[in-house]
C-alpha cells in the first residue's frame, strides 16, 4: 500500500509540475516558477505542497531502508519544510522587500537541503551497486550544472525544475525496482 501511494504521489507531482510549467516561458526569467506563482498563487501552492510531499516521502522512505540508521535527514526535512512554507507564504514581489527576501531564502533553503539530502542518500549507497555509483555522479553533476546555470541565466522554469523532475523520477525507481537493489559494484 505504501509503495502504491508513494508511486502515485510522485507521478502526480511530476505531471502537475509539467502542467504548472505551461503557465510561463520555459527559458525566460519571467517563466520562473515563483514568478508564475504571482499570477497563479493557488496553483503555485498546490505545486509546492505536492512536490515537497512527493520528494520527502520518497527520501524518508529510502533513508529508512538503509542498514545504518541516520537522523540528519529529519532535520533537513524539517528545515526544508520551513523553507517551502516561506516560499509559498511570501510573495516573490520585489516591491514587498521583506516578503521577497523571505521567499528567496525559503526557496534557496528548500532547494539546497533537498538536493543535499538526495545526493547524500546516493552517496551513502555508492558502493552498493553500479547504478548507485553512476547516479551519484549524475546527481552531483545536475546540482552543479544547475547552480551554474542559475548564476548565469537567473531562474527560469527549465533550470528550476530539472533537479525536481529528475528526483521525482529517480527516487521511486530507486525505492521500488530491482535496478538499484542488485549488488554489482561492491563485489569487485
Amino acid at each position: 500500500m505504501k509503495k502504491a501511494i508513494l508511486i502515485f504521489l510522485s507521478a502526480l507531482a511530476l505531471v502537475y509540475t509539467l502542467w504548472y510549467m505551461h503557465f510561463g516561458s520555459l527559458t525566460d526569467n519571467s517563466g520562473a516558477l515563483s514568478t508564475t506563482g504571482l499570477s497563479h498563487p493557488v496553483a503555485f501552492t498546490i505545486w509546492g505542497v505536492l512536490t515537497f510531499a512527493a520528494l520527502y516521502s520518497n527520501i524518508l522512505y529510502a533513508y529508512a531502508e538503509l542498514p545504518r540508521k541516520h537522523k540528519f535527514q529529519y532535520v533537513l526535512c524539517g528545515v526544508s519544510a520551513i523553507g517551502m512554507i516561506l516560499t509559498l507564504a511570501c510573495d516573490f514581489d520585489y516591491a514587498k522587500q521583506t516578503e521577497y527576501l523571505l521567499h528567496c531564502a525559503g526557496s534557496l533553503t528548500f532547494s539546497a537541503l533537498t538536493g543535499i539530502c538526495v545526493f547524500v542518500l546516493f552517496l551513502l549507497n555508492y558502493k552498493k551497486s553500479k547504478p548507485y555509483a553512476v547516479f551519484t555522479y549524475i546527481i552531483g553533476a545536475i546540482l552543479i550544472v544547475d547552480l551554474i546555470m542559475l548564476i548565469i541565466f537567473n531562474q527560469n522554469a527549465l533550470i528550476e525544475t530539472v533537479p525536481v523532475i529528475f528526483a521525482l523520477i529517480t527516487l521511486p525507481i530507486m525505492n521500488f525496482t530491482k535496478l538499484f537493489k542488485e549488488k554489482t559494484y561492491a563485489s569487485r
